[in-house]
């Protein structure tokens, strides 16, 4: 039973450190571009917060770097 309570904790301490998806950080570009290539997060679950109004994960990173790409290009990112 101590070794299901112990799972069970790492796995919502791992729910819980949810973070916003930022396309400057290399750890969420690797992480997003291992869910592409396997059909799966790298984490035992997807690490990212899914923020309004979009409605899957997936479909807000691909907008977001979009939007970051189409920036980028116009010289308005500044690193």
């Amino acid at each position: 039973m101590h070794i299901r309570s112990k799972q069970l904790y790492e796995w919502q301490q791992k729910i819980n450190n949810k973070r916003q998806f930022d396309p400057l950080n290399k750890r969420d570009k690797a992480e997003f571009t291992f869910f592409l290539r396997n059909d799966r997060w790298q984490s035992t679950v997807c690490p990212f917060i899914l923020e309004w109004p979009y409605l899957t994960i997936p479909d807000m990173i691909k907008d977001k770097l979009t939007r970051f790409w189409l920036k980028a290009e116009r010289g308005e990112i500044i690193e």
